[in-house]
């Protein structure tokens, strides 16, 4: 004969399954509130290349739903998706061309744990843009290392063809050594835009510190460069280091200082 499962059993199961449908419903709201600024905006043509840059061990989740959610509200026509091998061989998906409206590029490293060569593989990347899709003109948006990156590049004397960078987009990033020297050579022409999260109780996003993303700005501006912050406190699922970049609150700062 059969024995009757415990009520407890039944109540349990049905609270975790109470918790659940109550959490993805807060997390659409979430969604759906954080996205409306996004769907009321319209977007110009800057005719600006906007290179998107990830972060240590990355991969095309990093930056990947990010522009196709820009796709998607009309902010760009033009995605492509641009993988470096570990000996800088590029494989080009998406858009060929870089002539359309505020194309897109996600850069996924295969060596994502090595800045060094990655610094000098986005260099040849940036130079290459340059020199044969005559691309004069980009915006630089670095998540975490991938803002380190664009630090390291825009602030190297490069001796071969590059682009002109309009706008520089930093978040969850922060400076790991003393960047006086380097900021000496940071182009003053550049708009910079800091941005950075704080989980509710936490003294940044769990990954890197406020008060390392603050310098960063106070750094930037000290030196002469026009910088603007924003911070995003929250709590985990969208102030955490690596849910920053699938934040809708995020995507519409970015949007408004890149396109608006």
């Amino acid at each position: 004969m059969k024995r009757k499962q415990p009520k407890r059993h039944h109540w349990l199961g049905k609270t975790v399954l109470s918790l659940l449908l109550l959490a993805a419903g807060g997390y659409w709201l979430w969604w759906q509130i954080g996205s409306r600024p996004i769907h009321a905006r319209t977007y110009r043509n800057t005719n600006v290349v906007t290179v998107f840059i990830p972060g240590y061990g990355s991969n095309s989740l990093t930056f990947g739903p990010m522009v196709s959610r820009f796709q998607k509200d009309h902010a760009t026509n033009q995605v492509t998706t641009i993988k470096i091998s570990a000996t800088g061989k590029r494989t080009v998906t998406g858009a060929k061309r870089y002539d359309g409206k505020n194309p897109l590029i996600s850069v996924v490293f295969e060596d994502a744990k090595a800045p060094v060569k990655e610094t000098r593989q986005l260099t040849a990347l940036l130079h290459w843009l340059r020199t044969k899709h005559q691309v004069k003109r980009v915006n630089l948006v670095g998540h975490s290392m991938g803002s380190n990156l664009s630090f390291r590049y825009l602030t190297a004397q490069h001796t071969d063809a590059q682009p002109q960078v309009v706008k520089y987009i930093s978040f969850a990033s922060e400076f790991y050594r003393d960047p006086t020297s380097q900021l000496a050579h940071f182009p003053k022409s550049v708009q910079t835009l800091v941005i950075g999260g704080q989980i509710f109780g936490a003294k940044g996003d769990w990954a890197v510190s406020l008060a390392g993303v603050k310098r960063y700005e106070k750094e930037l501006k000290a030196a002469g460069v026009s910088t603007s912050l924003y911070i995003y406190r929250g709590t985990p699922i969208g102030a955490y280091h690596s849910s920053l970049h699938q934040n809708p609150y995020i995507d519409a700062e970015i949007l408004q200082f890149l396109f608006t």
